[in-house]
């Protein structure tokens, strides 16, 4: 696999776009991050759960089924022993108030719908 998953590491996901085709690639998944970059997965049979995981049990359930770990991009998944080591006290990096949080929000649902609009006239 590609190593172009290490500049997804600290993004934001503001939404997510699938495609389908009758060729090569057959199946891709954009990941649509809030500054106003994408992220392409892609490959001939794609599928995944239906909910959320803990991230803490990664190493073990792939460990399950005979597999192992390739490579891991940025810090331990949270709640993970550790993963509080990795991640420094004042990261600035949400906004503290109400207000700043949905205007964080909605700017990056416009992005998100303006990316899926692009990607729909291509």
């Amino acid at each position: 696999m590609k190593n172009g998953l290490r500049f997804i590491v600290g993004k934001r996901i503001a939404g997510v776009a699938v495609a389908e085709s009758n060729r090569p690639p057959r199946q891709q998944v954009f990941l649509l991050f809030a500054d106003g970059t994408c992220f392409e997965l892609y490959g001939e049979s794609f599928t995944c759960c239906s909910g959320l995981d803990d991230a803490s049990h990664i190493e073990g359930y792939v460990e399950s089924n005979r597999g192992r770990i390739t490579a891991v991009y940025g810090n331990s998944p949270p709640g993970s022993p550790s993963a509080e080591k990795h991640v420094p006290p004042d990261r600035g990096c949400s906004p503290q108030t109400l207000e700043a949080r949905m205007s964080r929000d909605l700017a990056a649902w416009d992005e998100a719908k303006a990316a899926i609009a692009r990607a729909a006239m291509r």
